[in-house]
């Protein structure tokens, strides 16, 4: 007979007060001598005798998920809309104007915290926050350069009105590792500009041997004749196809969820564009390539991991 029940363990100690030695208490019971042992001391306690199993909750609980961290992930939703992968980022290793956010909505200093993203889908289901945005999830095929500089993404985002001026963003992504080779802001967007800024960026990467482009006016023929002399096949993405240059289209979409609505927070946020670019390829994890740009880009471990 086992040590099932409180009343087993009532037994047990009354035998063992009326003198019972502890081998005819196994003998009887069918208990170890550590059994006995164990509620005879818990009997002597001060106090109402107990023989229920106490619980093994611990006294302290520490969560991870706070009421600080809570609200971090609803401030960031709100503010910016995004979705829990970008919130997760941002909440383990954020730029340092984030940081600065969160430590002004919040009222203290901001510890990085790393959730899953589950976690924090029920925060936001708890507060009526969770979804995909309109038209839904969207499936993508992916397809990559065999290595860095074998193919540079360009593409122009805009217009769009950023501190009250009207702007555009000529962006030109590395195929193979996802780095930000450049991310500048002009009032107007000729093939002139963006031949000069690739100079900028041939002195400081090196050259691709390839460059993917859309039908738009500033990649035809001035800029086709500039590329050949250069030695840089220039490659047309299809017509009503943007899936073709899905990773500058992608990194487009992050520029806007992530850069052009600091506007809502921020004051003079163009200022805030080389840290964000330099933060995008080194502090940012990508799940497309699973790892930092930087890393892929120069084949090391040179990106910043906090």
């Amino acid at each position: 007979m086992g040590c099932s029940t409180p009343e087993v363990r009532r037994l047990i100690v009354r035998a063992r007060k009326k003198g019972l030695k502890m081998r005819e208490i196994t003998e009887i019971f069918g208990v170890s001598r550590w059994t006995i042992w164990r509620w005879t001391k818990r009997a002597d306690h001060p106090g109402r005798e107990s023989y229920k199993n106490k619980s093994k909750r611990p006294h302290n609980i520490h969560y991870k998920i706070t009421s600080e961290v809570e609200n971090a992930i609803i401030v960031l939703r709100d503010s910016f809309s995004w979705g829990t992968q970008r919130i997760r980022v941002m909440l383990y290793n954020p730029p340092s104007y984030i940081k600065h956010l969160l430590e002004t909505v919040l009222g203290t200093t901001w510890k990085p915290v790393i959730l899953s993203r589950q976690s924090i889908n029920t925060v936001l289901m708890k507060h009526n926050r969770n979804g995909y945005p309109p038209g839904g999830k969207r499936e993508w095929k992916y397809f990559r350069a065999e290595h860095p500089n074998d193919m540079w993404q360009i593409d122009i985002k805009g217009p769009f009105t950023i501190d009250g001026r009207r702007m555009l963003a000529l962006i030109v992504i590395d195929d193979h590792s996802r780095f930000r080779i450049s991310c500048r802001l002009f009032t107007h967007i000729e093939t002139r500009d963006v031949t000069e800024e690739l100079l900028r960026c041939f002195h400081t990467y090196s050259r691709p041997k390839k460059g993917l482009v859309d039908h738009g006016s500033q990649f035809r023929d001035m800029f086709e004749r500039w590329c050949k002399d250069k030695k840089i096949e220039v490659v047309y993405a299809p017509v009503h196809y943007p899936q073709a240059k899905g990773k500058v289209e992608r990194d487009i979409r992050n520029f806007k969820e992530e850069f052009l609505v600091l506007g809502k927070m921020f004051d003079d946020h163009i200022s805030l564009l080389e840290e964000y670019n330099k933060w995008n390829n080194y502090s940012r994890y990508k799940l497309g390539i699973n790892d930092y740009p930087a890393n892929l880009y120069f084949g090391g471990n040179v990106a910043h991991v906090p």
